[in-house]
């Protein structure tokens, strides 16, 4: 799909009243050179402004067209534009398939069918504003000025584009994109083609939902090759929002356990709020990510360095000590009042002497930090003198330039960080960011970022037949595991038996003994009494077949397994959009206890596993907690990565997995699959 006319449009044709008039004068503010053919049958034209009829008066075939009439109308008129060869087009009108009703589906087809192989923005649409270019087609007024670069913001909602086009936080923003109901360009093609304009520093992204997965790893991969960071906003995660994006935009929310695993395997940083959101993309535009852990921040409020120290709880951030040899240099520069540590309270004792502060940071840049910042909040600037605050940041920003360090000005509050501080600090490579808990979210996350893609997997999507669960198959859990163990998953020594010869069969495996009801329609056995453990005697066999009795014929005896350290879950599950992805967890009793999980997409790799275990809550009984003994791990990443393989291969067979519990032995002694289950569509090879 070629997108350059239609985000680099040399010349534009509106149709439509009200509208029509914002991108009009928005073009006006941002010094758009080309042609704007303008037309509307019911307006008169004058000295200032021309109006054609009909798209036959046109003078020429527009690169780009804004559509900003009814519905009924746009579906027609795409078709004229479309058949002109105009470059692509930008459709405002709403009730198309956000509606999800018959009628705005099928106007949904004619628009697609009409606009052929033109491409169109929408519908239900803002359009775009190309600062890099001078050229908008933006249903609304146009807030900030032409950039030589910036960072592209993609998003389904216009307002939120609005939004941040309105902030007060010195981001730099090359194009803003909105897409609407994505029915033909998406967000995974917008992201494609701001990739290949060099003047784009960072991708920011409000998304109620992505259409195509496949491209969307791609794009991600191939934004990682070209070091530009990617932080999206992805709403959806309660109920209510659930609802909102289904009559906003007519999209499906994902699954968020899901795309938070994508996010974390391929770099993309998720953010909650569009504060975070800024102050992370004014990060990366301005030093990019970060390549390591070790912050320090300094300030002269030892409340601002301990709200600092509180706020990165649960962060990437590591505040690692400022080396001895320069400790003792900060000794000299400082005085003796003053306690050297990260974070960093500076005092006020040099405050009116910015020349000894310099040496203060000349040090402190001289200490391997990724990145240090600097927190000062300024006076209102109509109310005080600020020349002390600004003589502090001009030697903190010389001291940083000389040592050639990443660093960061931070104000607690959004407010307190004047635009002129703002401009000299991205003046001079310094990011300034606003606010405190988004400015230590923006550091996390740009740290995420860089260790992220220093692990990069690329992800694939394997295509299941999940969309036909009607057809849904079960196997027995003796089936189940025979499969499992055909994958080299362990399971217990076993035989499947029945009533009349379980006796004689449960000599063959010895006590203590596990007996259970064997039946694909049986799937929760606990429940019903359908199973009985640590069977000691001839005596509690019969007692356990009495029950077993009542439930069917067939018997799975089963070795118990005594020396478990802990009990997980791991399973598949087959999702419509992603395909299978691989779930673990706390097992057995602790499921539903402790919900405590992680997600994994494939395909798998040893180190993404091994940091998913160590993630989980459980991870310290697995470590060996007060003395208990440690389990096998290493056992448990390869179990996983065996299940991974498994539903790699039955992708398109496959419904459900799940190996509950999953008993992890003794470090050394393995793992062993107690429980198992696989729901299917066709027989799993």
């Amino acid at each position: 799909m070629n997108l350059n006319k239609l985000f680099r449009p040399k010349s534009l044709a509106v149709v439509g009243g009200y509208w029509t008039d914002f991108v009009i004068q928005g073009n006006r503010k941002l010094g758009f050179k080309g042609p704007i053919w303008h037309i509307n049958p019911t307006r008169t034209s004058n000295k200032k402004n021309k109006y054609y009829k009909n798209i036959k008066d046109l003078p020429g075939v527009p690169d780009c067209v804004y559509i900003a009439v009814s519905r009924d109308l746009t579906v027609n008129i795409i078709k004229d534009f479309a058949s002109l060869r105009t470059g692509g087009a930008v459709c405002l009108a709403s009730r198309f398939s956000e509606t999800n009703s018959k009628e705005g589906l099928l106007k949904t087809k004619q628009l697609i069918k009409n606009a052929g192989a033109m491409p169109f923005l929408g519908p239900n649409c803002y359009g775009f504003i190309n600062y890099l270019d001078k050229v908008s087609v933006w249903s609304d007024q146009i807030s900030g000025n032409p950039s030589k670069n910036g960072i592209a913001l993609i998003c389904q909602s216009g307002t939120i584009g609005n939004t941040i086009s309105f902030n007060q936080r010195s981001l730099s923003i090359g194009y803003i994109i909105s897409v609407g109901n994505q029915t033909c360009v998406s967000i995974e093609d917008s992201i494609e083609y701001v990739l290949n304009d060099k003047r784009v520093t960072a991708i920011g992204i409000y998304a109620e939902s992505f259409n195509n997965i496949e491209l969307f790893y791609k794009v991600l991969e191939k934004a990682k090759n070209k070091n530009i960071p990617v932080a999206i906003v992805k709403v959806g995660r309660s109920k209510i929002a659930s609802e909102t994006i289904m009559s906003h935009t007519g999209s499906l929310s994902g699954k968020e356990d899901i795309y938070d695993a994508i996010f974390k395997q391929l770099g993309a940083t998720r953010c909650n709020t569009l504060a975070e959101l800024c102050e992370t993309l004014k990060l990366f535009h301005t030093i990019g990510v970060l390549k390591g852990n070790k912050i320090a921040i300094m300030g002269p409020s030892g409340g601002d360095m301990a709200m600092a120290g509180d706020k990165s709880e649960g962060l990437a951030i590591n505040y690692s000590p400022i080396p001895k040899k320069i400790v003792k240099n900060l000794e000299k520069v400082n005085h003796k009042g003053v306690i050297i540590s990260n974070p960093f309270d500076l005092q006020t004792y040099n405050w009116n002497d910015p020349k000894s502060l310099r040496k203060t940071f000349d040090l402190m840049f001289k200490a391997n930090f990724d990145l240090i910042g600097l927190m000062l909040d300024f006076p209102n600037v109509e109310d005080c003198d600020i020349t002390e605050w600004e003589d502090i940041v001009d030697e903190y920003i010389l001291s940083a330039k000389l040592k050639k360090k990443r660093a960061a000005i931070i104000a607690s509050l959004p407010e307190t960080l004047p635009k002129h501080i703002r401009d000299k600090c991205l003046k001079s490579g310094i990011v300034p960011l606003q606010g405190l808990k988004e400015s230590l979210y923006a550091i996390h996350c740009s740290i995420l970022t860089g260790q992220a893609w220093s692990k990069f997997n690329l992800l694939k999507v394997f295509k299941s037949n999940n969309k036909i669960r009607s057809l849904k198959k079960t196997y027995s859990e003796h089936q189940s595991k025979k499969i499992l163990r055909s994958y080299g998953i362990d399971v217990p020594k076993s035989i499947l038996s029945n009533l009349k010869q379980a006796v004689a069969d449960s000599k063959k495996i010895g006590f203590p003994l596990v007996m259970k009801i064997n039946s694909n329609q049986i799937l929760h056995k606990t429940e019903i009494n359908g199973v009985f453990t640590n069977i000691n005697s001839e005596t509690e066999i019969k007692k356990s077949l009495k029950q077993l009795s009542k439930l069917g014929n067939e018997i799975l005896i089963e070795k118990m397994i005594q020396d478990q350290v802990i009990e997980m879950i791991i399973g598949i599950k087959i999702d419509d959009q992603f395909g299978p992805v691989i779930i673990v967890g706390a097992g057995g009793i602790y499921t539903e206890l402790m919900n405590d999980s992680v997600t994994l997409l494939l395909p798998l790799k040893k180190s993404i596993v091994l940091k998913a275990i160590n993630d989980l809550k459980i991870s310290k009984l697995l470590k060996g907690l007060r003395g208990k003994p440690e389990g096998d791990i290493q056992a448990t990443v390869q179990a996983i990565m065996k299940l991974g393989k498994f539903a790699e291969k039955n992708a398109s067979r496959l419904i459900e997995a799940d190996i509950n519990p999953l008993i992890v032995r003794p470090k050394g002694k393995g793992v062993i699959a107690a429980d198992a289950l696989i729901h299917y569509l066709e027989d799993i090879k």
